[in-house]
């Protein structure tokens, strides 16, 4: 038990060996699941990356197998629960995907990334669209939601949220005095950010996380903030509503 809650989630991380711009291989894999069972974490969300225009879905889903296959025993002995989706980022022509099998597990929920670039009112209500043609079919998650304040507005931000979807915030970005934590704080005060994740890559640069929100969310908003942010984590693995 942490601080009277059960095992932490952490929903979004890129820890499946070789599929992209995370883990390496399976050694990799295994220690930085030791970080992340050693900092209270027993569910994972694996999201490796998926891009459209690099490949299919079925080929995606090839890829993903495979890395499963090595992943899934060091999951088990390490005896940490997980589900498979994918970390989407989005086109215009992901309206013609079948992105039922991106989703979470067996869950309706799918993690989804913006492009990094400024949100103008034209991509806004293109992407709103989008969001509205694949729900209650597809829930999305809007994927670490501070990020995209380097290329545009939180007012455009606000703007893409007002989509049917969750928010998920980085559990690394809850730095002191930085423009996304300040950001982050805002929407958590204002119940308008959902789920915490790690967004972890590696065990060096871009490790598994989750203390650096723990300890700052409960010392600036509330200890209870960072439960709910929990209780939302399990209702969504289990493909439940918040």
């Amino acid at each position: 038990m942490i601080g009277g809650m059960g095992k932490l989630i952490d929903f979004h991380s890129h820890i499946l060996p070789g599929i992209d711009d995370g883990s390496k291989n399976a050694d990799m894999s295994r220690k930085m699941l030791e970080l992340e069972k050693k900092s209270g974490i027993g569910k994972i969300v694996l999201t490796p990356h998926f891009y459209l225009h690099e490949q299919s879905v079925e080929k995606f889903l090839e890829n993903r197998a495979g890395a499963i296959e090595k992943f899934a025993p060091i999951a088990e002995e390490l005896d940490i629960e997980v589900k498979y989706g994918a970390e989407v980022l989005y086109t215009k022509s992901l309206a013609d995907a079948d992105l039922t099998k991106l989703c979470i597990g067996d869950t309706k929920y799918m993690l989804i990334e913006l492009p990094y670039q400024r949100l103008n009112g034209g991509f806004i209500n293109e992407f709103r669209s989008f969001a509205g043609s694949i729900f209650p079919d597809i829930l999305l998650i809007l994927a670490h939601a501070e990020r995209y304040l380097s290329f545009t507005s939180a007012e455009s931000i606000y703007e893409i949220m007002n989509a049917d979807m969750l928010v998920q915030l980085n559990s690394g970005d809850f730095k002191p005095f930085s423009k996304s934590a300040k950001f982050m704080y805002d929407l958590l005060y204002n119940d308008l950010a959902h789920l915490l994740g790690t967004d972890c890559h590696n065990t060096t640069s871009r490790p598994p996380d989750m203390d650096t929100a723990r300890n700052a969310i409960s010392k600036k908003v509330s200890p209870h903030c960072f439960s709910k942010l929990m209780s939302n984590a399990e209702k969504v693995f289990n493909g439940e509503y918040i």
